[in-house]
């Protein structure tokens, strides 16, 4: 069974995660922080800022022009350079915390509009984080874009630092996120929802991580931990189902297409992906299962659940055809007749059946004695004419369906009807006219019907050799 959408490395960015890390949706560094205040710590031209012990301070009016000149440049690379001289000449800066803040904004920024920026974003982004632990935005860019940068082959060194910039929002969300931390004007849900799309960023990042190590067990958890936090990732939907019908965890893979498919609301995939999506479903859904039937009702819960329920059970067509195997082979040892039958179907429908259907049926009384079984036992399934009837079908293996025929050539009497009705079981025996492969068939001619008088005698075939 072959899936072939979205692979990890391409599928974690998202606009409205872009967003998040930009300024829109992170509040949690926001809250409560305010920009330098100008006025009060602005120091004169060309001369140190003095002020009381523990205060933050410009180390120069230099520095603080070039803030100045930050905060009102809009164009990202621009800033990003700024950010880099302020960097370059104050590494001690007091306000080094306010210039992380802004990196982590510029660099997800400068990642967005130019893919061949990504690589110095996460660089960046590692080298402040390490003596800045605790800011989430910096390992949020982390972990959105080092899958994005790392593909499929990324190098250990990469794959350690999403780890640990992941890790970091994973520790640090339920402190930055704390409603204390909530601004005024932000509702309780947005604040919730900001909260949960970072989270469902590094649980992606640490599942790619995973998958690049060949961790199908992790990146399965990390997956479904994301989709957990945030519903709303039909992308995330698709990959995690590639991994679990690759690792054989077909149903739960086959929700997940499903959901990616069906799913149209914010996080939904273009119309093209969709269908492609759809169609595999369909066609994965069928070849597991055998047939198309519970496959609306996966699809219907899919529009609204993003994780499978845990009462989600489709059987597979090997299972089916072992749990048939299964009861056949206990009937067998329970039922001689039924031993007889069964085994002269696997003779017929082998590639000599006509030569053992010539040589060891035709003509002959069946079963005739053979393991001392004298009459086979089926359900009614027709009778026809239904008044007059020449012609009884029966389901000797399966009571629904119809593998034995008996033919009579004079109409059975009204008296016989009592007894043959369709869905009774009814006993015969007698000579085997012929047979058909597919749809299987055994027809016998004027047979024996214990206890059922017919309008014509029995026909008597020879006995089988040795009983049998």
């Amino acid at each position: 069974m072959e899936s072939r959408f979205l692979r990890p490395s391409r599928i974690l960015i998202a606009t409205g995660t872009i967003a998040l890390l930009s300024g829109v949706g992170v509040y949690a560094q926001d809250a409560g922080a305010q920009q330098p205040a100008a006025g009060a710590q602005q120091p004169a031209a060309g001369g140190q800022q003095q002020g009381a012990a523990g205060q933050k301070n410009w180390k120069d009016r230099a520095e603080y022009d070039l803030f100045q000149k930050i905060t009102q440049t809009q164009d990202p690379k621009a800033r990003l350079d700024l950010l880099n001289q302020w960097s370059d000449k104050y590494p001690q800066s007091d306000y080094s915390d306010y210039r992380n803040q802004y990196y982590a904004v510029t660099l997800g920024q400068v990642a967005q509009a130019d893919p061949s920026s990504r690589q110095m974003a996460v660089t960046k982004a590692s080298d402040l984080l390490k003596n800045d632990p605790k800011n989430l935005r910096l390992a949020s860019v982390i972990a959105l874009w080092g899958p994005a940068v790392g593909g499929n082959n990324p190098s250990p060194e990469l794959q350690s630092q999403v780890q640990a910039g992941a890790q970091a929002v994973i520790d640090d969300a339920p402190t930055a996120f704390d409603p204390s931390k909530k601004p005024a004007n932000v509702s309780d849900t947005d604040f919730n929802n900001a909260k949960n799309q970072v989270l469902a960023i590094a649980h992606n990042a640490l599942a790619w991580v995973a998958t690049t190590k060949n961790d199908k067990a992790t990146a399965e958890n990390e997956y479904k931990e994301s989709l957990t936090a945030n519903p709303n990732q039909a992308n995330i939907s698709a990959v995690y189902g590639k991994l679990l019908v690759e690792d054989k965890k077909v149903p739960q893979g086959l929700y997940e297409y499903a959901r990616a498919a069906e799913y149209s609301g914010p996080g939904a995939l273009p119309d093209a992906t969709k269908k492609q999506l759809m169609d595999y479903f369909n066609k994965a859904y069928k070849d597991y299962h055998g047939s198309p039937d519970g496959a609306d009702q996966i699809l219907n819960q899919a529009k609204t659940d993003a994780l499978p329920p845990a009462s989600l059970n489709v059987t597979s067509i090997a299972d089916t055809e072992q749990a048939q195997a299964d009861a056949i082979n206990k009937r067998i040892a329970s039922d001689p007749a039924f031993k007889i039958w069964f085994g002269i179907k696997q003779q017929l429908q082998g590639d000599q059946g006509q030569q053992f259907f010539d040589n060891n049926l035709k003509g002959f009384e069946v079963p005739g004695g053979a393991e001392g079984v004298k009459n086979f036992t089926g359900t009614v399934i027709s009778i026809d004419p239904p008044e007059r009837p020449t012609k009884v079908t029966l389901g000797v293996q399966d009571p629904k369906t119809a593998d034995a025929t008996l033919t009579f050539s004079q109409p059975l009497p009204a008296s016989a009807l009592d007894k043959i009705k369709v869905g009774q079981t009814l006993e015969f025996s007698g000579v085997v006219d012929s047979f058909t492969k597919d749809p299987y068939m055994l027809t016998f001619g004027d047979p024996t019907i214990p206890g059922v008088q017919t309008t014509a005698p029995a026909r008597k075939g020879r006995a089988r050799r040795g009983g049998r």
